[in-house]
């Protein structure tokens, strides 16, 4: 396990304090994996540029955060798939979908599976994502717009996951009670 420092706005690189302070302020606290990104003042700068424009995308906070939620399980992420699963409930998500997410299940909604899919997809495949596959995302309701707007949620992910791979960021006690690891994945 390798762990970086996890600075706070007062002790991180000069050129990252601002932006901790802007992620204190709209969160509440700056969560580990941030405080590990403000190591590289480009990579929190970075990060939080992607997840900031994620939010812009014409996904409700319930789909954004299920695209949050199906990445960070696809990538096997257990410090994403805590903390997304948490502002999953609070966007408006059911218990009852966000353990299907957890699991890697079908959804209960129909809208909402394609998207599942099609975000696990696109993790799994790494963009490589068969014809019939698109079509079945746009069949459901979804714009091709959406289809690059699945890109970006999956560009900020890619980047939390693999640093948290790296990493090895510490759980937050705020995302303790949705610890998750791969293991609680069934086979898909």
């Amino acid at each position: 396990m390798r762990h970086f420092p996890l600075p706070t706005a007062e002790t991180a690189p000069e050129a990252s304090r601002a932006t901790l302070v802007a992620i204190e302020k709209a969160w509440g606290f700056a969560p580990n994996l941030m405080r590990t990104f403000a190591n590289s003042p480009a990579v929190v700068q970075g990060a939080w540029g992607l997840l900031g424009a994620f939010q812009q995308t014409s996904f409700t906070p319930a789909e954004r955060e299920l695209v949050m939620i199906a990445a960070s399980v696809e990538n096997a992420c257990g410090y994403c798939t805590a903390g997304h699963s948490l502002m999953g409930k609070g966007a408006g998500l059911s218990d009852t979908q966000i353990a299907a997410l957890r699991a890697g299940e079908a959804l209960d909604d129909a809208r909402l599976e394609a998207l599942r899919r099609f975000t696990t997809a696109v993790v799994a495949r790494r963009g490589h994502v068969g014809e019939v596959e698109l079509q079945a995302f746009l069949a459901s309701g979804y714009a091709p717009p959406q289809v690059l707007e699945v890109v970006l949620g999956v560009a900020a992910k890619t980047l939390t996951n693999y640093t948290d791979h790296l990493a090895s960021v510490p759980l937050d006690d705020a995302f303790q009670s949705a610890a998750w690891t791969p293991a609680s994945r069934k086979a898909a």
